[in-house]
């Protein structure tokens, strides 16, 4: 049993169980074939032979009953009329066996017969064709010049003496079978899509493990990524708590030197002395803000966009800076309650300016402190190297993005500005701006953690970061 856990051994069986389902088909499918051809066959020859002793006088076969009447039955059933030669040559004034054949229901088509065939072959097609529509006929015959015959053959040409045709439940037993398999096969291959999305949240900072379920190969691959997820997080849990004992022995020395700095009559060399001081704490602030990013478990929950964003333009705009928000461009609203609140703002829906109401807010599954951090961080960013932050978002149905435009002029390139986001990078145009150039990778970790991303694309004015998150 522990072998069909596995995925080669469900592979191995599925094949089995799919060549054993197209062999025992194909079997029952040929001797249905052959058992109908034989029947037809049968029909066919006992129509010769009636054919031999309705003209020839020869006897009739066994499984025949023939019985002399004065004229078939009229008005039952429905009727079907033939003449055959009799005569080996077509000869149209020869003589003729007139045929009549009664079913209660059916009606027989003899136009179809081979015209170049003899008399009894045609007497044969017609009773092979009453074999095959398997109706309850009643042949009835007239030789030239004599009275009419009723023939009969229950166990010749009736319904109840056909084969059982298996092949239409066949057929359908074996769209189940395959049904079946490919149930079982999309079930496998559900399972390990699932996996992937599942690993994919984990590696975006959440907390879920692996499911162990499913072939024991998948089990295999869901237990060992679990136990590199579990150590990655731990390395990372380390690292924090390295970091925080770092920044927390670092703070009375640092308070020391500022003290001391204090009595530098030097004023010029005390101020260097004091922001280096200042620089060399928020270094490993920053850094500690980075690694608890990365660490970050807190919960998605459903927020809307439009409100955070807003809340963000708000408090920069309470500070005086030049911080604005350009609208909103979106291809599907939403119509729940936001988590931060209602704001009115300006926006635009399908090219025409609208209100935003609360029932059109953009709506997302999101860690909401955490894109507030990032938020934020672009908005710096702007501030520091563009003189001024415009803020736009664009919703669609599958992503949503928000984009932060400076007025730099374009003084650093999209390029460029994609090399600045790893961890320590300041731009050339940085100068004595505050910064530890962790801001841009602390964008990036949140955006990997909403299974988004962050780019850099050329903007009228400067250049526009985009922070595009998946709606999911």
């Amino acid at each position: 049993m522990n072998a069909l856990r596995s995925l080669q051994g469900k592979t191995v069986s599925w094949i089995l169980w799919g060549t054993l389902a197209g062999l025992v088909t194909g079997a029952v499918w040929a001797n249905t074939q052959n058992a109908w051809e034989r029947h037809l066959d049968r029909a066919d020859y006992t129509g010769r032979q009636i054919y031999g002793a309705l003209v020839n006088g020869a006897p009739m076969p066994s499984d025949v009953t023939a019985t002399q009447i004065d004229a078939p039955p009229q008005g039952r059933g429905r009727v079907t009329e033939a003449s055959i030669l009799t005569g080996e040559t077509e000869d149209w004034g020869g003589a003729r066996l007139l045929v009549q054949v009664h079913d209660p229901q059916l009606a027989y088509t003899l136009n179809d017969l081979p015209p170049s065939s003899t008399p009894p072959e045609r007497l044969g097609a017609m009773t092979r064709k009453m074999a095959r529509l398997c109706g309850n006929p009643t042949l009835y015959a007239r030789p030239d010049g004599r009275s009419w015959i009723k023939v009969t053959a229950p166990s010749v040409w009736s319904c109840e003496s056909a084969p059982n045709d298996m092949r239409l439940p066949l057929g359908l037993a074996f769209i189940l079978a395959l049904v079946s398999l490919l149930t079982r096969s999309s079930e496998v291959t559900g399972r390990l899509g699932r996996l992937a999305r599942i690993f994919s949240s984990s590696q975006g900072g959440g907390t879920t493990m692996l499911p162990l379920e499913g072939p024991s190969e998948l089990n295999e691959i869901a237990d060992a990524l679990n136990t590199s997820i579990t150590r990655e997080r731990e390395a990372l849990e380390k690292r924090a708590e390295a970091l925080s004992a770092i920044s927390h022995d670092l703070g009375t020395p640092a308070a020391r030197l500022k003290l001391r700095t204090a009595l530098i009559d030097d004023p010029t060399l005390r101020t260097k002395m004091e922001g280096d001081i200042d620089q060399m704490i928020a270094m490993v602030e920053g850094v500690l803000s980075f690694t608890r990013t990365e660490l970050d478990a807190e919960p998605a929950q459903q927020i809307s966009l439009t409100a955070l964003v807003e809340t963000i333009v708000d408090d920069y705009e309470d500070l005086g800076r030049r911080v604005s928000l350009g609208g909103v461009v979106t291809g599907q609203t939403e119509t729940q309650h936001s988590l931060f609140g209602v704001t009115p703002g300006v926006g635009v829906l399908n090219e025409h300016p609208i209100v935003l109401r609360e029932a059109q807010r953009v709506l997302v599954m999101a860690r909401p402190l955490a894109l507030q951090r990032a938020i934020t961080n672009l908005v710096e960013n702007a501030l520091n190297y563009g003189r001024r932050a415009t803020l736009r978002i664009e919703s669609h149905a599958a992503e949503v993005s928000v984009l932060v435009e400076d007025a730099g002029g374009g003084a650093v390139s999209a390029a460029e500005m994609a090399d600045l986001i790893a961890p320590f990078r300041r731009g050339a145009n940085a100068g004595r701006a505050a910064g530890n150039g962790l801001g841009l990778s602390i964008v990036q970790t949140v955006a990997r953690q909403h299974n988004g991303s962050l780019s850099f694309e050329e903007g009228p004015e400067g250049l526009v970061a985009r922070l595009t998150l998946r709606r999911e």
